[in-house]
């Protein structure tokens, strides 16, 4: 159950009522963390592993400082992105998804809909990338497909499933960096001819929202060569 509160003046919701994230949200404003490994570090991304006495997390800060005026009127629209994924992944891993990777603790700084700056803390999977898989077997292609298809089930995409997005351990697929957005027609088709495209995993459903995908592409493509812009 997703519980919510306000901390230093931050929207926060977690996962659990036992407090142990909001103690390590607390600790993070103190500047109490023990910090493992820096996985990137630019103006308006920090993402850490980092260690506490509950075990390992990931933890980011977001702070975009890029079209704000667009961010704005989006918020307004069509709410809050990372407060739909947090509350999507809680939903599916509760209907038995656990392929998903956990999402423990949303933080926000916000002005009515508006985000200025994010703090998560998520799942640490300990495990190996695909990215770092080659070659990629026949068999686990089928546990990656596997594993979109149950998503698409639960009404939650990808949004990008490449290799980076992919972790093996124990032996299973756990997939990461989801989308908080909208499980249409399209999107899960977009999910499908990617899952072809990175991993020769035949997307055998053509279904409406793949022939919108496709000529909405090919649409694209023929203003783009209007305008003489290279055809992506």
């Amino acid at each position: 159950m997703v519980h919510s509160l306000n901390i230093n003046n931050y929207y926060v919701l977690t996962k659990d009522s036992d407090g142990r994230y909001e103690e390590i949200l607390r600790d993070i404003f103190k500047y109490n963390i023990s910090i493992i490994k820096v996985f990137r570090n630019i103006e308006d991304t920090k993402v850490l592993l980092i260690s506490t006495k509950y075990g390992k997390f990931i933890l980011k800060f977001f702070a975009p400082k890029m079209k704000q005026k667009e961010r704005f009127a989006k918020s307004m629209l069509k709410g809050d992105y990372y407060e739909n994924l947090f509350r999507q992944t809680e939903r599916v891993r509760n209907e038995g998804v656990h392929s998903v990777n956990d999402f423990y603790l949303l933080a926000e700084k916000k002005t009515l809909r508006f985000v200025h700056h994010y703090i998560m803390l998520i799942e640490y999977i300990d495990g190996i990338e695909l990215a770092d898989i080659n070659p990629i077997d026949d068999g686990l292609k089928s546990k990656i497909n596997t594993s979109i298809i149950e998503l698409h089930q639960h009404g939650m995409v990808s949004g990008d499933p490449h290799k980076g997005n992919f972790i093996v351990a124990n032996n299973e697929v756990r997939i990461i960096d989801l989308s908080g957005k909208r499980c249409t027609a399209g999107r899960r088709a977009k999910d499908r001819i990617d899952l072809e495209r990175h991993f020769g995993i035949y997307n055998k459903t053509k279904d409406l929202g793949f022939y919108i995908l496709i000529y909405k592409k090919k649409l694209r493509n023929f203003i783009r060569k209007l305008k003489g812009k290279e055809v992506r």
